[in-house]
């Protein structure tokens, strides 16, 4: 069994592995084959799906990058805060190309089971996102009557 700081390490390479050098086989590594993943935005099918996602991602943005800046492991749970960033060069899942580049935060959380984690939910700026990509307006007013 794992220590809280070789889950941390091993969570923090792997991921670095996946979105900043598109190692998906690292997934392998990491999840659980019946891991599930919770994205407030996107449905994500267990590992495969989450490797598709990543492939699809960094296709469409072929300058993405990913910080973890926080790994906190405690019991079997481990926390992390990241920032991610890139230009939308291509479409992504109905999103258009808009050459636009964002900077956006997010967090999450996984569960472990033994030294694999087999559930994971995350939360993420995904308005400020695609405000940057200029999706939808920087700020939305709303007209009173008199």
């Amino acid at each position: 069994m794992m220590t809280m700081e070789e889950r941390a390490d091993l969570f923090r390479r792997t991921m670095d592995a996946v979105w900043n050098r598109g190692d998906l086989d690292a997934c392998d590594e990491l999840f659980a084959a019946h891991c599930m993943f919770h994205d407030p935005t996107f449905p994500i099918d267990g590992v495969a799906g989450f490797k598709e996602f990543v492939r699809d991602l960094r296709t469409a943005q072929a300058d993405l990058h990913m910080d973890f800046h926080e790994v906190v492991a405690g019991g079997d749970m481990t926390a992390y805060r990241f920032t991610c960033g890139g230009t939308a060069s291509k479409e992504f899942r109905g999103l258009p190309a808009t050459g636009k580049s964002y900077v956006m935060t997010g967090m999450g959380m996984s569960k472990w089971e033994d030294d694999r984690i087999v559930e994971d939910w995350s939360v993420y700026d995904m308005l400020g996102g695609l405000q940057q990509l200029g999706l939808i307006p920087e700020r939305i007013t709303h007209e009173t009557s008199a």
